[in-house]
């Protein structure tokens, strides 16, 4: 997948164990890296679905997808583009404990 390889490419981050090669990436990434970030997502993804501060209105196939992520808070924000039956996302999700780190989770569904 071209996004992810773009990301680890363009950022630094700690990978997560979680991760999977090019079909899934959770790392946390530092908010100076943000605007980069959001330059890359919105290149392969399109626009956000969900801004950070606005409520989602998504597809109900996408949010029963966002649900088994662990769901959005309002300062999270979603991205993702559709293809037939494959969904490419990405979640961002700012640290409460640690205002400058961010989680990404990025993948194939």
């Amino acid at each position: 997948m071209n996004l992810i390889k773009e990301i680890k490419e363009s950022l630094r981050m700690e990978i997560r164990p979680d991760s999977q090669g090019s079909e899934y990436l959770e790392a946390v990434i530092n908010k100076k890296d943000l605007e980069l970030l959001h330059s890359i997502l919105k290149n392969h993804l399109g626009p956000a679905a969900k801004e950070a501060g606005k409520e989602a209105n998504l597809p109900e196939e996408i949010q029963r997808m966002v649900d088994m992520l662990g769901g959005l808070r309002n300062e999270q924000s979603f991205y993702y583009r559709q293809d037939g039956h494959e969904v490419i996302y990405a979640a961002l999700w700012p640290w409460e404990s640690n205002p400058d780190k961010i989680t990404l989770k990025s993948g194939v569904s």
